[in-house]
């Protein structure tokens, strides 16, 4: 142990309420809050409650909501903590009755692939039920001997990954037309382009509703949309993979 470490130390804490674990001990609301809301939420304060990852949010805005992490009432913060709550509320007037845009939690980040195939590599018994569940049929039948052929096929098209069904996707029509990543704004661009080619339109249509959840029926109502949202689009993974329009964002 090194010089002067107590194992008796404690740690100094900012302490929210006195309820001694016995109520509302929870000290986290959510997830952290990641680049998939630019301007839409942002964490105030990191919380910490049994069972939640480190990066978790104890105070935090999403819109014109306020996320707090504990439930005790008042009279059971401590002084520091109702001072807080105030100063949260003073900091959220500004957010008060503004709209803002609502990005459902819908599917899993491509990310999450990964950490998929690391546990099929470490344990055999699951790879099976891994296959299945998460990747579509024609590929689990495919590599239902290789789950290494899987992983290396999914990291070699990982810009191209969706989900549909609760399952991971590798979108082949976007490979057909050329496109090498789903997730960027060239992609849109390229695809409105091709409803003028009209060997490649129906696809390009399907596309472009897969990723904008738009509908429009001519190549020029496309473009009107694209031109005057470009500056405010951004793409979620779980916000089921597809672009959002964000009314401010740079």
């Amino acid at each position: 142990m090194p010089k002067g470490v107590s194992l008796g130390k404690k740690m100094k804490v900012l302490r929210i309420q006195d309820t001694h674990n016995q109520v509302g001990k929870a000290g986290a609301v959510a997830p952290g809050v990641t680049a998939e809301y630019p301007g839409e939420a942002e964490t105030i304060s990191l919380g910490f409650a049994p069972g939640k990852a480190y990066d978790s949010v104890g105070i935090g805005r999403h819109g014109n909501f306020m996320l707090w992490g504990w439930s005790a009432a008042p009279a059971k913060m401590t002084e520091a903590g109702r001072q807080l709550f105030l100063n949260c509320i003073c900091y959220m007037h500004q957010y008060d009755r503004k709209p803002f845009v609502r990005i459902p939690q819908r599917a899993r980040s491509r990310t999450v692939v990964d950490t998929y195939f690391g546990r099929m590599s470490m344990r055999s018994d699951i790879a099976d039920t891994y296959l299945k569940y998460y990747f579509p049929p024609e590929l689990s039948q495919k590599y239902k001997q290789d789950p290494e052929g899987t992983r290396q096929y999914y990291e070699e098209n990982v810009e191209l990954v969706y989900a549909a069904q609760r399952k991971f996707r590798i979108d082949e029509d976007l490979k057909s037309l050329g496109i090498r990543s789903n997730r960027n704004l060239a992609m849109l661009k390229t695809l409105i382009d091709l409803l003028k080619d009209t060997s490649k339109a129906k696809l390009a249509q399907t596309c472009l509703t897969r990723y904008t959840n738009q509908s429009f029926k001519s190549p020029q109502a496309w473009q009107d949309w694209y031109e005057k949202n470009a500056d405010h689009l951004i793409f979620s993974d779980i916000g089921d993979y597809r672009f959002y329009s964000i009314a401010g964002l740079k």
